[in-house]
């Protein structure tokens, strides 16, 4: 437990990162690497518009790291937030208890006694995740106190912030903060709990850690070269390379990123119908992958007999 109350200090100060940090993690390959940009119209938006008589609901697919390239936001997706009395969000960071966080983090995601992340993995792994230490500039002895969900995190976050991407310029926290605004009379409802996301990474079979942490690793190498890509299939609205952006995982891995990542979906779809029904004007803000494919929210709500169309912003 030593080395525990010693990561103590760190884990604190790491808490709201990881936690803003966990959409990326959860949808591990899907959304964060651009497979570049297609020939399709760069006026659409990454948004859509669901319509029931004349009640619409929007939904925007967010990067949960962004850059000052992203900003201003076009008119368009300023005005369906403006319009909209509720902000529906995976999480409402301000919502999180640091205290139960840090709790979970240092039972669930670290080491105990002499075990560490090395014993789990096999000596190939454990090269490649040593050698990412030296690469990123992090220490090797703190990482190897992570379990691999813990593990995973920061070897999605570290390169993405490394080259310029930034937690606080994430779609989602720009929407939280827009309002948390006093005039801004908005209502915020979270689809989940960070509790309930730290548990479902949490939930990562010990079998699988070296297999898990080998993805990840080959996920996060290319992320320096092709985050700009992210950016332009973004601004682009570019919701077919974006699809076709989803990572195949190993097929040991299938089970687990499917639930990661497609079964969250209908229970997305739920809430996205839940206010058309209510005639509650509502402005979504959910990871860009949860959107998209013939398993995204925009498929199921179209197989349940909504109109989803993709907003067109002007040049």
């Amino acid at each position: 437990m030593g080395r525990q109350q010693e990561m103590k200090p760190y884990i604190k100060n790491s808490i709201n990162r990881w936690v803003t940090a966990l959409g990326m993690a959860l949808t591990l390959g899907a959304a964060t690497y651009g497979q570049g940009v297609s020939a399709q119209s760069p006026h659409k938006c990454m948004m859509w518009k669901a319509v029931s008589g004349d009640q619409a609901v929007y939904l925007l697919g967010s990067i949960h790291m962004g850059s000052k390239k992203m900003y201003p936001l076009p008119k368009v997706i300023e005005d369906a937030f403006s319009r909209s009395k509720t902000l529906v969000v995976e999480v409402d960071i301000s919502k999180v208890d640091p205290s139960s966080a840090m709790t979970f983090v240092t039972e669930k995601g670290l080491y105990a006694g002499e075990d560490n992340l090395w014993k789990h993995l096999s000596p190939d792994t454990t090269k490649k995740v040593k050698n990412f230490c030296i690469k990123y500039g992090q220490e090797p002895t703190m990482i190897g106190m992570f379990k691999p969900w813990l593990a995973s995190v920061e070897l999605e976050v570290i390169p993405l912030q490394k080259s310029g991407m930034d937690l606080n310029l994430g779609i989602d926290k720009y929407f939280l903060d827009r309002a948390s605004k006093a005039k801004s009379n908005k209502k915020v409802e979270q689809l989940e709990t960070a509790d309930f996301q730290l548990k479902l990474l949490a939930s990562l079979p010990d079998k699988l850690a070296d297999e898990y942490l080998n993805y990840a690793l080959g996920q996060s190498s290319k992320s320096k070269d092709e985050d700009s890509k992210l950016e332009k299939l973004w601004v682009s609205g570019d919701a077919e390379a974006l699809d076709k952006a989803m990572a195949n995982p190993p097929k040991n891995l299938e089970p687990l990123m499917r639930s990661l990542r497609e079964d969250r979906n209908p229970h997305m779809a739920d809430i996205a119908e839940k206010h058309l029904k209510a005639k509650s004007p509502c402005f979504f803000v959910v990871g860009a992958a949860h959107l998209v494919g013939k398993e995204g929210v925009i498929a199921l709500l179209q197989k349940r007999g909504y109109t989803v169309t993709q907003v067109e912003s002007k040049p």
